[in-house]
């Protein structure tokens, strides 16, 4: 059940169950990249980031479609993640070969750094859950 679906209302444990996942996820999804010193990582830019690289190619329009976010969203994480000179520089943009109107988002250099040091933080984490478990 969708918090904002004003045509059925929202039973309070279904509130609480949303609002406990979306803190775990958000804790659980955002503390990679601050491990890797982002101390302003969200989940937004977290779910952008992950969308990005394995959705190479893909417009912000798709991006935001894939993710949930609304449009805003995904182009001020790409203006915070991408090669810009606020940016990280994680996120590129190039133009479309068959209408320069579109930008393709990838992964840059920087980036794809970045996703191997997360996909190997992630691999040790589950190790850990094997082990313990």
């Amino acid at each position: 059940m969708y918090m904002n679906d004003k045509s059925k209302p929202t039973r309070a444990s279904d509130a609480i169950s949303e609002r406990v996942m979306t803190g775990l996820f958000s804790r659980a999804f955002a503390q990679p990249l601050k491990l890797l010193g982002q101390t302003e990582a969200s989940l937004s830019s977290y779910a952008v980031f992950w969308c990005v690289a394995f959705n190479e190619g893909s417009t912000q329009v798709e991006i935001a479609r894939l993710t949930g976010l609304s449009a805003k969203t995904v182009s001020r994480v790409i203006s915070q993640l991408g090669e810009t000179t606020e940016g990280r520089g994680w996120i590129k943009q190039s133009y479309d070969a068959s209408d320069r109107r579109v930008r393709r988002l990838s992964l840059s250099r920087k980036g794809k750094t970045v996703y191997g040091k997360l996909m190997k933080d992630l691999h040790k984490f589950n190790d850990t859950l094997q082990a313990a478990g």
